[in-house]
């Protein structure tokens, strides 16, 4: 047994542990944050009136802090980390054993079904043979070099408090850079490594969780029931 073969069961395992957990983590946390701005945003005089910043600074920390924790988990590659950088280093490194008949052997075709293997394949293989190291190392760079403001954020000022500080600016957007980048990303690797075929991992919610904002809450209302 090769060594791809060996390391195959294990990706598909990561695999499944980091869809889960970008799409808990950050894909989801985000959806719900983008509804919150707009409910600000269309209220946003009434907000003012009733110092309401108080609450909505304490959202956007809360959102940051927590988007920041979620991408640092995804880029580091200690040893103990399962991580979406640790995999794809490892799927770098096995390439040239990564072949399209590996590739077949876990994913046969089926004539009554249209799976389309040759071109999944190629989104990672210059000669539609093995992976090709290069193609997974930029996607390696580019996740690199969206994150590294972030996570120097989430290291030096939520996970710890560094006597160096952190004097960068990390704005709303480059979250949303980082988050799009792992939503592809996730998506692009559970096609090689899963086989299975995500064009996002922005869920639908089926339930209304939006109503809570359609009625007034009254907090001294709940507090006088206590």
């Amino acid at each position: 047994m090769g060594p791809i073969a060996k390391e195959f069961p294990k990706w598909q395992k990561w695999t499944e542990q980091i869809r889960t957990d970008v799409e808990n983590r950050l894909v989801n946390v985000r959806q719900v944050f983008r509804f919150f701005v707009e409910i600000v945003t269309a209220n946003s005089e009434h907000i003012a009136k009733n110092y309401g910043d108080v609450f909505i600074r304490f959202v956007a920390r809360c959102y940051v802090s927590h988007a920041a924790m979620a991408i640092r988990t995804h880029v580091k590659t200690d040893e103990q980390s399962i991580s979406l950088m640790r995999l794809l280093i490892q799927i770098r490194e096995c390439a040239p054993q990564f072949t399209f008949p590996f590739f077949l052997q876990q994913f046969p075709r089926d004539p009554s079904y249209l799976r389309p293997q040759t071109v999944t394949f190629g989104l990672f293989s210059k000669d539609g043979k093995t992976v090709s190291p290069a193609l997974v190392q930029k996607d390696i760079d580019d996740l690199k070099a969206l994150t590294t403001k972030v996570e120097k954020l989430a290291d030096r000022t939520v996970a710890h408090l560094d006597k160096r500080g952190f004097d960068g600016v990390v704005t709303f957007g480059d979250l949303d850079a980082c988050v799009d980048k792992f939503d592809r990303l996730v998506c692009k690797y559970h096609k090689l490594i899963s086989g299975g075929g995500y064009a996002t991992l922005e869920p639908t919610i089926l339930a209304d969780w939006t109503t809570i904002f359609t009625v007034p809450l009254d907090v001294r209302a709940c507090a006088r029931q206590y």
